[in-house]
């Protein structure tokens, strides 16, 4: 059921919001009058002296006055551009008031409309403690319409995947379809599609066929490829080798993220190598590279010059750094798992 009493104080707010834009403008207009009328009084008193017509004595002392008036300098001027500000803002603020109360008046909440006008009060520089103590309220209204509609959404998309055999995890705005995470946002009627942490899909339309269009796409990508383990794990042990010569060869560890970023060079053509443009480049994304350090180092133990490759936890301070971690998904969950700063070789871990 709509909030009466919320609905009424934003209809309040906004009505004193109004009046007052009403006589900003009205001033605003008032002044731009005068300064119009001034320009067009001296403008034709300066033709009626030229033309020596009536009060000639009088005419001469009053164009003077008026080019010594000092009205429009010190108080139009300084003043409407201020105004201009002001009616703006104050149309703003009202317009925002209007729609928050419009999103609650219906038998469901229009998110998108709420999400907008929530957005618009909180960034204003108009600020009213009346509307700061509505803010809560409305950011509470906002959220219960958002897990409405994601309840709806997921129940639809649930029974889209059942059909494939897939079970639909998480509680909306957040869902995942195995180690794959969605998460919708109503307001903007889109998604973003992460592989464990690592984002794969920025935008995705908020429908059921957009977002099982996006997963099939990353699925097959990431989880569909066949890789040859034997060969991953000799490029890995040869950018684990280049990273470590980097850094004086002393340390057996290497940081991953440098590690991955040699693997994506060495795995490019000839053609790339000799000269390279984004036309010959082959991408190996961040997630594809996530999944197949575990796939080869966890749950496919690949052997090169019988050493074996193992990932050390990240500490707080790496797992903060996309520089300096990578979060790879050892599970059926995008949570699980864990951050892996280094990569060493050895025959045990």
């Amino acid at each position: 059921m709509p909030d009466v009493a919320l609905i009424e104080a934003l209809d309040r707010l906004r009505e004193g919001y109004t009046q007052r834009q009403k006589l900003s403008a009205n001033l605003a207009a008032a002044l731009k009058g005068t300064t119009s009328a001034l320009g067009k009084a001296s403008r034709t008193m300066r033709d009626y002296i030229e033309r020596g017509q009536g009060a000639a004595d009088a005419a001469p002392r009053a164009l003077e006055a008026l080019a010594a008036s000092r009205l429009r300098d010190e108080a139009i001027d300084p003043l409407q551009p201020a105004l201009r500000r002001e009616v703006k803002l104050l149309t703003e603020q009202a317009t925002a008031l209007k729609d928050a109360a419009n999103a609650l008046r219906g038998e469901a909440v229009d998110v998108v409309k709420l999400g907008h006008a929530l957005t618009a009060l909180e960034a204003s520089k108009l600020k009213d403690p009346a509307v700061a103590a509505l803010l809560p309220r409305l950011a509470d209204e906002l959220d219960q319409g958002q897990q409405a509609l994601g309840a709806t959404f997921g129940l639809a998309l649930r029974h889209a995947l059942a059909e494939r055999g897939i079970t639909l995890e998480g509680r909306p705005p957040r869902f995942e379809i195995g180690p794959f995470e969605l998460a919708a946002d109503f307001v903007s009627r889109a998604a973003t599609l992460s592989y464990g942490k690592n984002l794969v899909a920025r935008r995705v339309p908020l429908s059921v066929e957009a977002v099982l269009k996006a997963y099939d796409r990353e699925a097959k990508a990431i989880t569909g490829r066949s890789e040859n383990g034997a060969e991953w794990i000799r490029q890995l042990y040869a950018a684990w080798e280049i990273v470590r010569a980097r850094r004086g060869g002393g340390d057996p560890r290497a940081n991953i993220v440098e590690c991955y970023y040699e693997l994506v060079l060495l795995r490019q053509p000839r053609a790339f190598r000799f000269s390279p443009s984004k036309h010959s480049f082959v991408d190996y994304s961040r997630a594809q590279f996530a999944y197949d350090f575990y796939e080869f180092t966890g749950r496919n133990k690949a052997i090169y010059q019988g050493l074996r490759a193992f990932g050390t936890s990240a500490t707080k301070s790496q797992t903060d750094n996309p520089e300096r971690s990578i979060w790879i998904v050892n599970g059926d969950s995008p949570h699980a798992g864990n951050y892996i700063s280094d990569v060493k070789f050895d025959k045990d871990e």
